[in-house]
Order: structure tokens, then sequence, then C-alpha cells
């Protein structure tokens, strides 16, 4: 997958559209990751360790993570979030 793209096992997925189409919303294929992230907590944990895998490599954005938050430091050091 590209950097625009969650991985997630399929029962979650499928749980997350069965939730999506019963709350009426706009359908799955116009949603961004984005808006999955703050529409289902458990996918933005995955983006967040997505973002965590490529900090820690960098010892200050490590520490930057640490105190800061991931997309601080993520944005201090890589720029802004891909999506």
């Amino acid at each position: 997958p590209g950097p625009e793209h969650v991985v997630v096992k399929r029962s979650v997925a499928a749980s997350m559209l069965r939730r999506h189409r019963r709350a009426g919303a706009t359908p799955a294929a116009d949603l961004t990751p984005l808006h999955h992230a703050y529409s289902y907590p458990a996918l933005d944990i995955l983006i967040q360790t997505r973002f965590y895998k490529v900090c820690e490599v960098n010892v200050a954005c490590d520490e930057m993570a640490d105190t800061n938050g991931i997309v601080a430091a993520y944005t201090a050091y890589y720029g802004p979030i891909p999506f």
C-alpha cells in the first residue's frame, strides 16, 4: 500500500462499514483516511502507529514524540501529514 492507504483486518473494515452505513453517512468510497481516523479511534491508532515507526528511527524525532506528541514530531521532522 502507498502512503495514503491504511491496512486493517477484513473483520475490522467490515465492522466499520456496517457502522457507517447504519449512520446513513456518505458512501464509503467518498471517505478519506483522515475521515476514518476521526470517525474511528481504532483506525486513528493504526495511523499513529505508522508515524511512530517512521519517527522512531530518528532519535530526536522519537524524543519529541514522547514530549509533544507524534503528530507534532512527525510534522517537524518529515513535513506535513501525507493525507
